[in-house]
């Protein structure tokens, strides 16, 4: 191949991961949505994380692809620049978009690691909560079955 399809490659590869990038959004965007409903629904929460994780791989092999064929092809870009004038400014925008689009995700996920945090908090008060006035209850009727036994055993004793 000669180092034209290589540039063309390179641009290709970060176009799909442009594209993978709005579907994490996406789909981020809607876990948001799930953790805020009341209840939240933890069901489509859960399948989403699978979603994501499948396209997580798919941009991990993009970024592998794309490391080797640069490597490949970077001295060929930087020794003849005004040749592949064309394709560097696409490269770079295309990485300016990525990057963009990386930080819009980074930042929905801090969102959404927040709201499930306080998810997560509220849960464990209300376990903590119903174990407590379980236990609670439960002492109550432990004392109480005492002193019906203590009693009984007194009105026995004086006869």
């Amino acid at each position: 191949m000669d180092n034209n399809t290589y540039v063309h490659i390179l641009t290709d590869t970060l176009s799909k991961k442009s594209f993978l990038l709005d579907e994490l959004i996406q789909i981020t965007e809607m876990q948001e949505r799930y953790i805020t409903l009341t209840p939240p629904d933890m069901d489509n929460f859960e399948t989403s994380l699978e979603d994501k994780e499948i396209l997580i791989n798919k941009i991990n092999e993009l970024d592998d692809g794309f490391e080797k064929i640069y490597e490949h092809v970077k001295n060929e870009i930087i020794s003849n620049r005004v040749n592949h004038k064309e394709a560097i400014i696409e490269l770079q925008n295309l990485i300016k978009q990525v990057t963009e689009k990386s930080t819009k995700l980074q930042t929905l996920e801090i969102r959404n690691k927040k709201s499930l945090e306080i998810f997560f908090a509220n849960k464990k008060k209300e376990i903590k909560d119903f174990k407590r006035s379980s236990e609670t209850a439960t002492s109550y009727y432990k004392n109480m079955m005492n002193q019906q036994l203590d009693e009984s055993y007194f009105l026995d004793k004086k006869k």
